[in-house]
């Protein structure tokens, strides 16, 4: 998977540090995690993150924003996971987001740096 980061505020070992936090959680079984792609700073820029849930042997990944005006207190790019919520269909609710669907064992291959080959179908 690759996607851009925003490297304003944080840099790339940020990010990288978080999102292997990220992925261990989903694979210590965590039902979701949250890996961040951009920390906007303290201010009242939006931050994203790619939401990924747990479901049997997949894992659905779909992008993610987190508003301050929604947060009670500030946001912690170290822990964004209590912002993820629950697992919402894209295709089923008609939702105008992409969303991908991985293997839960090409997840954990990638951890280990093992590259498994892709199946059609």
């Amino acid at each position: 998977m690759c996607f851009l980061v925003d490297l304003t505020h944080w840099g790339m070992s940020d990010y990288q540090a978080q999102w292997r936090d990220g992925v261990t959680r989903l694979l210590q079984g965590a039902r979701s995690t949250a890996l961040m792609s951009a920390y906007r700073g303290p201010g009242e820029s939006a931050h994203t993150m790619w939401a990924l849930w747990r479901e049997e042997a997949y894992v659905f990944v779909q992008e993610h924003s987190v508003l301050r005006a929604e947060l009670d207190a500030p946001f912690d790019p170290h822990n964004p996971y209590a912002h993820v919520g629950e697992h919402i269909p894209a295709a089923e609710n008609a939702l105008p987001i992409p969303e991908w669907r991985i293997e839960l064992a090409h997840l954990h291959a990638a951890m280990l740096g093992i590259r498994l080959p892709k199946y059609p179908g």
